[in-house]
């Protein structure tokens, strides 16, 4: 095993080891827990109204603004909703539920007439109402014990999430020494004819129907959504007192009465609320179906969402060991849409899936597990570009040093060629030595360009230069060089063009970085600034270095010399850089100067004229 590879496998060992540790702060909060209730909400509005049979066999009663505005002001007068009642009698509904609040007592004959009117039905569940919380000695609103004898109470409660949106129900509900069954749970067990529930740990039994709500969580049961307001059958108490509602449509069935005009705050935000929310006997319409149809909602649970957070990390993990590139960001991006895929699959299962939570798992995952990757690819690309540059110098102070070997060389096969050797042993000994000479040749022509261009014989190959362009492609390869100290690379260019050799140009203010970087202490910055005047353009390079005695300013554009400070540091050179960018600059026609102090950095400057 190579040590990229033992290496590759440590930096993943250890981002898996991150996601996990971090694993509880990503599932557990309540940031993700309510971005992982807003997208089931999503899921729910998507899914559309489910027309099923228990919406049929619900039909509610509306106290609405029309009835107000006639028969009002609300509460209703006690005798125009017994009226009410009276004729609603007449359809024979099999349960009547009234989601109001008759705790106070009124004119005692409307109060009489009242409890007349609800002993025409067979089964009556009245609501009640905690008031206050358990560090306010909380008190029970009770029903008139005239209205509540020998009939069903119980509380009409949501339960609210901290958003304000109503998800969910208690089914049962204490305080102050007793507790109430939830209305639409208490409408479904008369009307289904069940015994007391019976409670377990993980459910209530209301006769065969198993409701999966847990003690742990108080009971608490989802609502699952037959669709927004108006998914039941729905009729004005004003039609019952103006003899315009058909009764037939009440016959045998669960009947909610209650106020949803806009004014009463009789209203909550839903999943799938419009604006003012939904009524309070279409929540409790939407309790009914929920138990009546079965159509459960089950949260995965800590266990489910933890296996399902772990599978997540594997599925990341494994895409960024198998895959590059765009099949890299394909492979996660299939993660994300296939978790999007199975919260609309599982609602229909009736279950929840925390997908806020495993979003987060999977961004982590994939962002940790990019990073670690990109750490580990920088890392190796710095360490082999150093490499490369160490290379390059030592290429570079090898082509000088074997000049004259090479000329003897050359001489040599030629004196073989001539000489009194055998001659097929002569020919092949010749051809190798001048194939050689060549090679070593050519890797050494780069190098000596320069000294080329001191004597004239070759000519720069001048042409308009944009410094801007030139200066950010050199920048680039020097952040690469600067990575290894941690050093940062500023600038501040000019937007300006000059004519020059742009290799050759190049070569030089690449060198003066790479200098800055080997002479400067880790964490500091280097600044190349591109000036420009009426008669000449100036490209600086400045660093935070060790700086330079004003003894040794001038020797250092000279060959092959170097600070005896340098000599003994571990940065390797070979004292024939500043040369060449020295011949370069006046090669150009311009000049290069230092300004530098020790221990206060340097600042090297080229000078070109703008012609």
């Amino acid at each position: 095993m190579t040590a990229i590879t033992m290496k590759a496998r440590l930096v993943r060992a250890l981002y898996v080891l991150i996601v996990v540790a971090v694993l509880p702060f990503l599932i557990w909060n309540g940031f993700i827990q309510q971005v992982s209730a807003e997208w089931n909400d999503i899921i729910v509005r998507l899914r559309g109204a489910q027309a099923t049979s228990a919406t049929g066999a619900v039909a509610l009663v509306a106290i609405d603004d029309q009835t107000a505005a006639r028969y009002g002001p609300l509460p209703l007068n006690r005798a125009r909703l017994a009226e009410g009642l009276e004729v609603l009698a007449q359809a024979h509904p099999r349960v009547v539920v009234l989601d109001l609040l008759l705790s106070e007592a009124g004119e005692p004959s409307q109060d009489a007439r009242l409890a007349r009117s609800l002993g025409h039905f067979p089964h009556v569940v009245l609501g009640a109402a905690l008031e206050g919380d358990a560090s306010e000695n909380p008190r029970w609103i009770l029903p008139l014990p005239e209205l509540a004898q020998g009939r069903s109470t119980a509380h009409v409660h949501a339960a609210p999430d901290a958003d304000g949106d109503v998800r969910s129900v208690l089914l049962v509900k204490a305080g102050s020494a007793r507790r109430f069954w939830a209305l639409g749970f208490e409408a479904v067990r008369l009307a289904t004819g069940a015994d007391r529930p019976l409670e377990s740990a993980e459910a209530v039994s209301l006769g065969p129907i198993r409701i999966p709500a847990t003690d742990s969580e108080s009971r608490l049961m989802m609502i699952n959504y037959a669709g927004p307001e108006g998914a039941f059958p729905r009729v004005r108490f004003g039609d019952l007192l103006d003899g315009a509602a058909n009764l037939t449509q009440f016959r045998d069935k669960i009947v909610i009465v209650g106020v949803t005009a806009q004014g009463s705050g009789d209203r909550l935000f839903t999943p799938l609320s419009s604006g003012i929310g939904m009524s309070g006997i279409e929540i409790h319409a939407n309790v009914v179906r929920t138990i009546l149809d079965r159509t459960f909602l089950v949260p995965l649970g800590v266990a489910g969402e933890l296996v399902g957070s772990l599978l997540l990390i594997a599925l990341c993990v494994a895409a960024i060991i198998w895959f590059r590139g765009v099949r890299l960001f394909a492979a996660l991006t299939t993660v994300l849409l296939a978790l999007v895929a199975a919260g609309f699959l599982s609602i229909r299962a009736g279950y929840i899936l925390p997908l806020g939570s495993f979003l987060a798992v999977c961004l982590a995952a994939s962002g940790i597990g990019g990073i670690s990757e990109y750490a580990l690819l920088s890392r190796a690309l710095a360490g082999e570009t150093t490499k490369r540059k160490e290379y390059a110098f030592r290429v570079q102070a090898i082509a000088h040093e074997i000049k004259t070997p090479l000329t003897a060389i050359q001489g040599s096969s030629e004196m073989i060629s001539e000489g009194g050797m055998p001659e097929q042993q002569r020919t092949e000994m010749a051809g190798l030595i001048h194939k050689e000479s060549k090679r070593l040749t050519a890797l050494i022509q780069t190098f000596l360009n320069v000294e080329r261009l001191a004597s004239g014989s070759l000519s720069l190959q001048h042409q308009q230069v944009d410094l801007g362009v030139l200066c950010q492609e050199i920048v680039e390869r020097g952040r690469l060089f600067a990575a290894r100290k941690r050093i940062q690379i500023e600038t501040a260019i000019a937007d300006v063009r000059v004519s020059a050799d742009p290799d050759l140009l190049s070569f030089a203010i690449y060198n003066l970085i790479t200098n800055g970087v080997k002479y400067s202490p880790k964490n500091t910055t280097i600044s190349l600034f591109v000036e420009e005047s009426d008669s000449e353009v100036r490209i600086s390079v400045a660093d935070q270095g060790y700086g330079i005695a004003t003894a040794d300013q001038e020797r250092i554009f000279e060959k092959f010399y170097r600070l005896k400070r340098d000599e003994k540091s571990a940065e390797e050179g070979t004292g024939i850089g500043l040369a060449l960018v020295k011949e370069i600059v006046q090669q150009h026609g311009g000049q290069i100067t230092v300004e530098s102090a020790p221990n206060t950095g340097s600042r090297f400057t080229i000078a070109l004229p703008r012609g």
